[in-house]
């Protein structure tokens, strides 16, 4: 509403006086109307750290401001896809006032079963001391060694980032329900055949739970193009052979997940800077991403997730179970955001052309090599 809103009235007798407060009674209850619904700006300030932009106003009813969600991430904050779903989340509950605190248990760099146990327990730790009303548990480590101690519980868990079935983690649940990962497959495929036939493929990944129940959703999707193989490697040595060898066989190869590639021996991932690096320099043939990092790093092109829209989706469910909706009535969904995006450096190494209908709707990779 723009404009001051003015009355003006006679207060030379009674009934002008009686009629008057009627009509600011009525204006009262108007103006509450009005603001209480979403069309005005949500208040900037917030006790979110980090918070950019404001979301959407929340539609559910019980106030929020004070209430306690704990962000429980499997991975480190280095990690891209850790980042753009923290931005995710703490766009969506800016303006709220909700307390967010972050949990990180960083089983990227640090894969084994001892330690990843341990993570789940620090975690399960985190819960008791900040008595979240609320946790988002980020990726499948933190539902296998940490959300799934609270099914049936009385604290709600939205999940994120699952690539796995949920049925293995127990979800959906009373108190469980969330957002499933999903890579654009076929879509990425059919995107470079706007640019290069492709007709063989093989998708190469580290070996790891992520990648194993990604490779086995892709095997269960249709597509009319041939799969050579789907591999999965742990050590450097092993993935640079896998390199060289799919490379002789397919039209072009996919890479979907590299950060848990070790030295052998070692214990500790590699920079998957590095792993990329090599791989970019020694594929003689495209090279297909899933995520956005994975094209930042110098894969050629892919229809990338959103790691913002994971984050998103979670909070806003979070705010929806804060503000009294029952969790039993937000199904859990698939998150289908994909963004066309290409390394243009890594295309000129191969001597590929872009032509106009790719580059149209295309996001181009700012870091090159």
């Amino acid at each position: 509403m723009t404009g001051d809103l003015r009355i003006a009235y006679q207060s030379s007798n009674w009934r002008s006086l009686k009629h008057s407060r009627v009509v600011y009674c009525l204006l009262a209850i108007l103006l509450i109307q009005v603001f209480a619904g979403c069309g005005e700006e949500v208040p900037q300030k917030s006790s979110v750290r980090g918070a950019s932009t404001r979301s959407d106003c929340p539609t559910a009813t019980q106030p929020v401001q004070g209430k306690r969600v704990l962000l429980v991430h499997s991975y480190h904050p280095e990690y891209p896809w850790v980042g753009a779903i923290t931005r995710g989340v703490e766009n969506a509950l800016q303006g709220s006032d909700i307390n967010l605190e972050i949990f990180y248990m960083d089983t990227k760099r640090k894969t084994d079963e001892q330690w990843r146990e341990r993570a789940g327990e620090l975690a399960v730790r985190k819960v008791d001391q900040f008595n979240p009303d609320v946790v988002i548990a980020v990726d499948d480590n933190a539902q296998q060694y940490f959300a799934t101690k609270y099914v049936g519980s009385s604290l709600p868990i939205i999940f994120c980032g699952v690539n796995a079935d949920p049925s293995k983690y127990g979800y959906p649940a009373s108190n469980v329900t969330g957002i499933i990962e999903r890579p654009h497959f076929n879509g990425t495929v059919e995107y470079i055949n706007e640019l290069l036939p492709v007709h063989r493929i093989a998708i190469l990944s580290s070996d790891d739970p992520t990648s194993l129940a990604a490779h086995s959703f892709m095997k269960q999707e249709y597509h009319d193009f041939e799969v050579v193989e789907f591999r999965l490697e742990g050590e450097f040595d092993m993935w640079k052979n896998a390199v060289r060898e799919l490379c002789n066989e397919v039209d072009a190869l996919g890479i979907y997940m590299y950060h848990t590639i070790k030295a052998d021996g070692s214990k500790e991932s590699l920079d998957p800077a590095e792993v990329m690096k090599w791989t970019v320099d020694n594929a003689t043939v495209p090279t297909l991403g899933f995520f956005d990092f994975g094209i930042e790093d110098g894969l050629m092109m892919g229809i990338v997730e959103s790691g913002e829209e994971h984050g998103m989706k979670a909070a806003h469910y979070a705010l929806e179970v804060l503000k009294g909706t029952p969790l039993s009535s937000l199904p859990t969904v698939k998150a289908n955001v994909g963004i066309r995006m290409m390394n243009p450096s890594t295309a000129a190494k191969l001597g590929i052309e872009l032509n106009a209908k790719v580059s149209s709707s295309t996001r181009f990779a700012g870091r090159t090599f």
